[in-house]
């Protein structure tokens, strides 16, 4: 199904615009980008209706991809693991927000936990996307803690469970997934800035 999506989806461009060999590696990997994205939220919302989650979903997604898009972090090597990862996050952790309020104590806790990853570890690139340029980690790092006291007053100043629940599980999660250990667990290159 993904072969058959990207090679129409070039046939059609090159149909429109003529491409060369390196400008078709770069559009077959941003179709097959886009497919896998599209599949992925398209299963995780159905299975998001299924669990009667949707609402947490849909928020917890919003709020992980404000602050993953400027601190990174772990990306899965493969596809399968990518899957389980993403069924694990966008139904696993919609379920415990539902289900369980935390206390603001414990959001703070979880909180604190993430400021101090936060300063230590992001922005965490990857072996595909190293953050070579030094102006560029040091911009993420700071729109990093920019993010986190905004999710940090917003369970300040609220009451309401789910924003309390929902801020804290998506800076935990960005936590875990800059921390070089779990790079290390995962078997995979950690500050890969540093070997170019």
């Amino acid at each position: 199904m993904k072969e058959k999506f990207v090679n129409n989806s070039l046939a059609f461009i090159n149909k429109y615009q003529e491409c060369n060999d390196v400008k078709n590696m770069r559009l077959k990997y941003g179709l097959e980008g886009i497919y896998s994205l599209i599949t992925k939220v398209s299963t995780v919302l159905i299975l998001s209706l299924i669990f009667k989650t949707l609402l947490e979903t849909i928020l917890l997604m919003f709020f992980y991809a404000i602050i993953r898009s400027v601190s990174f972090g772990f990306h899965a090597k493969n596809n399968i693991s990518c899957w389980i990862f993403t069924i694990i996050t966008y139904i696993g952790l919609p379920l415990i927000i539902k289900y369980y309020s935390f206390s603001k104590n414990i959001a703070f806790i979880l909180m604190l936990i993430g400021l101090f990853s936060i300063i230590l570890f992001a922005p965490a690139d990857t072996p595909k996307r190293p953050l070579i340029r030094k102006n560029e980690r040091i911009s993420l790092k700071c729109k990093s803690l920019i993010i986190w006291l905004i999710y940090f007053l917003i369970i300040y100043l609220t009451n309401n469970n789910l924003l309390i629940n929902i801020t804290s599980i998506s800076i935990l999660q960005t936590s875990i997934l800059i921390n070089p250990i779990f790079y290390f667990l995962n078997k995979t290159p950690y500050n890969n800035y540093k070997k170019i």
